[in-house]
């Protein structure tokens, strides 16, 4: 029987007990109902509850406990429910309980760790749940174990390591826990382990490096923790691992080199990393890697150019980061590279070229920048380049125009910048092309007229240019142009009416502009 979104049902018949061979009631977000008649728990047939969102529900009946055939009960978001019936336990073919977001639930009855059928258990949101039964590492059959944003709960039971079955382990936002069981290594089965904003976890017990299984640990926000174990790297079922905004961890174990599946490794934030171990590139399964925001990391060690199978490396805002490993140029498999806001690296190696597969790279901030490699134009799987704020890059190598799938060329801010590649109409994939606050840029290659897909092309604040080229109009393709700022522009060239597509045209500020060419409303 399905009555969800009922919301005006304040209560059911009494009876509603005579349908004794009732499988399934689902009552979810009936908004008005107060309480449940004993009458409706005669069934022996019903399998399936669903109270999900009765925010009215203060109790359950005691006789509740007596549905001896139901295994999935459903109360998540019943956010007036503050206790539940004493014998809960006694609801034994139980499989799946959901309190999710009981936030005035205090306490759990010490009967329920009878439940030795429960597999998922949901407790999430239960903000003011301040412990568990000290029993309830009895519920042996738990596979999945949920916990998250109970932010009340101060420790856990050291019984929870008799949890032989438990797989995923959710304690994200668990803002009072403070340590773990030193023994929480015998909760061999877990695969995934979530202890993200645990705010006032300050270590990990030794015997974490035991949990053979793991294959997804998440702990960032976890402001507190400033070391790991010294055999972290015993974790070799590693596939994810998160220590993103772990802003009090200083070094890494060099152990953890040994994780030899580990595909993803988050750090982002890690302020006070220094340095990583020396051995770093062992982790050769490695997929995704980002150190962005980590304030204090001074260098690569040259072993990282040994990530083979790396695809996505991320260190923008590494502000200490002088210089990078020469052969660099041997992470064959990068597909998207970022060092936005690297503000102490002045150059790249010249090995960089051979990054073959590069799609996405960004370079915007590097303000000691000033030139790039000569057959930097080797780069032809490049879509996507960003040097916005490298204000002392002065010139582009003229190889520039062989990226031939390149589709998006930020510029902006390079204010030294004063001539293009004579053939940079070469890059005829281009479809945004951004030149804003180009102050020193004087005149565009009259080959500019052959980006045949360019769609958007900025060049506000670009203050020293005079003119555009006579052919402007052949770029066809134009959505969006910005001459905005542009104070030395005398006039249009005529071609301009033909822009056939264009939508937005921006042209305040052009102070020696006097006039418009004859046709201009054809646009």
């Amino acid at each position: 029987m399905i009555l969800s979104n009922c919301i005006a049902l304040k209560e059911l018949p009494k009876d509603i007990g005579k349908l004794l061979k009732l499988n399934e009631l689902n009552l979810s977000f009936c908004y008005s109902l107060k309480a449940l008649p004993d009458s409706m728990f005669r069934s022996k047939e019903l399998k399936h509850l669903d109270l999900s969102c009765c925010t009215k529900l203060r109790c359950l009946p005691d006789s509740i406990v007596n549905l001896s055939q139901l295994k999935i009960f459903r109360l998540g978001g019943c956010d007036k429910l503050e206790n539940l019936p004493m014998e809960f336990g006694k609801l034994q073919s139980l499989v799946e309980l959901d309190l999710s977001s009981c936030s005035q639930l205090g306490c759990l009855p010490d009967s329920i760790v009878n439940l030795s059928q429960l597999k998922t258990f949901r407790l999430r949101g239960c903000y003011k749940l301040e412990n568990l039964p000290m029993e309830f590492g009895k519920l042996q059959s738990l596979v999945k174990l949920d916990l998250s944003n109970c932010f009340q709960l101060g420790c856990l039971p050291d019984s929870i390591m008799n949890l032989s079955q438990l797989k995923t382990f959710q304690l994200w936002g668990c803002n009072k826990l403070k340590n773990l069981p030193m023994e929480f290594g015998k909760l061999q089965s877990l695969v995934e382990l979530d202890l993200s904003s645990c705010s006032q976890l300050g270590c990990l017990p030794d015997s974490i490096v035991n949990l053979s299984q793991l294959k997804t640990f998440r702990l960032w926000g976890c402001d507190k923790l400033e070391n790991l174990p010294m055999e972290f790297g015993k974790l070799q079922s590693l596939v994810e691992l998160d220590f993103s905004d772990c802003s009090q961890l200083g070094c890494l174990p060099d152990s953890i080199v040994n994780l030899s599946q580990l595909k993803t490794f988050q750090l982002q934030g890690c302020d006070k990393l220094e340095n990583l171990p020396m051995e770093f590139g062992k982790l050769q399964s490695l997929v995704e890697l980002d150190f962005s925001g980590c304030s204090q990391l001074g260098c690569l060690p040259d072993s990282i150019v040994n990530l083979s199978q790396l695809k996505t490396f991320e260190l923008q805002e590494c502000d200490k980061l002088e210089n990078l490993p020469m052969e660099f140029g041997k992470l064959q498999s990068l597909v998207e590279l970022d060092f936005s806001s690297c503000s102490q690296l002045g150059c790249l190696p010249d090995s960089i070229v051979n990054l073959s597969q590069l799609k996405t790279f960004q370079l915007q901030g590097w303000d000691k920048l000033e030139n790039l490699p000569m057959e930097f134009g080797k780069l032809q799987s490049l879509v996507e380049l960003d040097f916005s704020d490298c204000s002392q890059l002065g010139c582009l190598p003229d190889s520039i125009v062989n990226l031939s799938q390149l589709k998006t060329f930020q510029l902006q801010g390079c204010n030294k910048l004063e001539n293009l590649p004579m053939e940079f109409g070469k890059l005829q994939s281009l479809v945004e092309l951004d030149f804003s606050g180009c102050s020193q840029l004087g005149c565009l290659p009259d080959s500019i007229v052959n980006l045949s897909q360019l769609k958007t092309f900025q060049l506000q604040g670009c203050n020293k240019l005079e003119n555009l080229p006579m052919e402007f109009g052949k770029l066809q393709s134009l959505v969006e142009l910005d001459l905005s700022g542009c104070s030395q522009l005398g006039c249009l060239p005529n071609s301009i009416v033909d822009l056939s597509q264009l939508k937005i045209f921006r042209f305040f500020g052009c102070d020696k502009l006097e006039n418009l060419p004859m046709e201009f409303r054809k646009l």
